[in-house]
């Protein structure tokens, strides 16, 4: 079956395996087809820059640990006043900021956010769609819900969207420490109908009971069917951002991730990651436990 790509070469898969390189071909086996962007399409890496210049290397000893609350002598009725640092409040009407303002104060204000890694795939061409996004989070656990919104690009709808409209299927693979960058590089802004898993070195294995595969590096994924889709429109009446409900339909985490025992993930195994401003990420390195109050009744 031979699809039609705006270029001239495609990548197939054997197993989530990346094997030769074919012109414009689709696997039936897999039911996955992988295709390069051309060769002279490629990001300036200025709008990526990131700040080297006396910043200490990435430790990798770090571990997830506990500590105490920062104010473990509090009680309750006491206030806790911001800092002096913070200075005074200030009001700002997000209608009169200018649309790139707003979205750096609200990508910087709202942190740490995780992140999603959504895999998709077209149903006409089986193109594997793979992009992060950190508008995301679970919202609902009986029925098990996730929120995926997916904003939309200058030429209007991104794959990711596209390809949940038309199959109603996408899986949401989580993102940790030992893959960031491979997953940061599907960021790239590839021209559309292109698939971002080869140049990102990810694998892509089948997913149980929906189409669009999962990727192998992550250490939890939320195969998922879409229950809900809101589309969002700004003041214009332009459509913005696809807002994505979608019920978890099965469920893979790794063994050495998953505590049986507790059902909860070990954090100084998941050493997930976060989103923060700008082009900046987060880890989890320290944490600390407060108890709820409880009313007697």
């Amino acid at each position: 079956m031979l699809i039609s790509k705006p270029h001239n070469k495609c990548k197939r898969t054997v197993g989530g395996l990346l094997s030769t390189t074919v012109p414009r071909l689709y696997l039936p086996a897999v039911g996955i087809t992988f295709c390069f962007p051309p060769n002279n399409y490629h990001r300036s890496l200025g709008s990526m820059t990131a700040t080297t210049t006396g910043v200490p290397p990435f430790d990798e000893a770090a571990a997830f640990h506990l500590t105490t609350p920062p104010h473990p002598t509090w009680t309750e009725g006491i206030n806790q006043p911001a800092p002096p640092s913070h200075g005074e409040t200030l009001t700002l009407d997000p209608l009169q900021l200018a649309k790139p303002s707003c979205y750096k104060f609200l990508i910087s204000s709202v942190v740490p956010r995780p992140i999603a890694l959504v895999s998709t795939q077209d149903p006409e061409t089986n193109i594997v769609n793979v992009a992060p996004f950190s508008y995301f989070n679970v919202v609902c656990h009986d029925p098990p819900t996730v929120m995926v919104s997916i904003n939309y690009g200058r030429n209007g709808k991104k794959d990711t969207l596209r390809n949940i409209l038309s199959s109603s299927e996408f899986v949401v693979n989580t993102m940790s420490e030992h893959f960031v960058e491979s997953a940061n590089h599907t960021t790239t802004n590839y021209p559309p109908h292109t698939s971002e898993l080869p140049d990102s070195g990810l694998t892509a294995v089948p997913s149980d009971v929906i189409r669009p595969p999962r990727i192998a590096e992550s250490a939890v994924s939320f195969e998922c069917k879409v229950t809900h889709i809101n589309i969002l429109h700004n003041k214009e009446g332009k459509p913005t951002s696809g807002v994505v409900l979608g019920e978890i339909v099965r469920i893979h985490v790794k063994k050495g991730v998953y505590n049986e025992e507790t059902g909860v993930v070990d954090l100084k195994e998941y050493r997930p990651v976060s989103r923060l401003g700008g082009v900046m990420y987060g880890r989890v390195i320290d944490g600390f436990e407060l108890p709820r109050r409880v009313l007697n009744s």
